[in-house]
């Protein structure tokens, strides 16, 4: 079964599939940040990394810092979501767009791990080892799953 994808319609489920990926890796974040006792822990963490790297010294400003890094959450993870659905919902089959939702996650993993600089992660620095980046790469596949989902038209 293949279909004509129309640059529209790809954009669309591409930004859908950002806000799933922001939705999903959030929740991942807050579930680290549970693990550690503060449900904010890492927004808080990313937000005063983020105030320092400007010059401003984050421990005065703590509601700040959050914001910070839940807005910096909120750019990052959809920008990537939405990336990586433009590659997931370019192939016309299921299969396909599977097969390419796994070898997105893998790129991410081992980019995120080896390649990004800290700004570019989800989650930033927190997110550099293995076992904060396998929560958020389940996250993202999850996501992208639902990307493959909202862009599978009825039959």
């Amino acid at each position: 079964m293949t279909q004509t994808v129309h640059p529209r319609s790809l954009f669309d489920d591409a930004l859908a599939t950002g806000a799933l990926t922001t939705i999903a890796t959030g929740g991942a974040l807050i579930g680290l940040g549970l693990r550690d006792g503060e449900s904010s822990r890492l927004f808080r963490l990313v937000g005063r990394a983020l105030l320092e790297r400007l010059g401003i010294p984050s421990l005065n400003a703590p509601l700040t810092s959050v914001a910070i890094g839940y807005t910096h959450h909120l750019v990052v993870a959809t920008l990537w979501g939405a990336i990586f659905g433009l590659l997931v919902l370019w192939p016309t089959t299921r299969r396909a767009r599977l097969v390419a939702a796994i070898v997105a996650v893998m790129a991410y993993v081992v980019a995120a791990l080896w390649i990004l600089p800290p700004v570019l992660r989800i989650g930033y620095a927190v997110t550099s080892n293995v076992s904060a980046v396998v929560p958020i790469s389940v996250a993202m596949f999850a996501a992208l799953c639902g990307g493959i989902w909202i862009g599978t038209p009825d039959a």
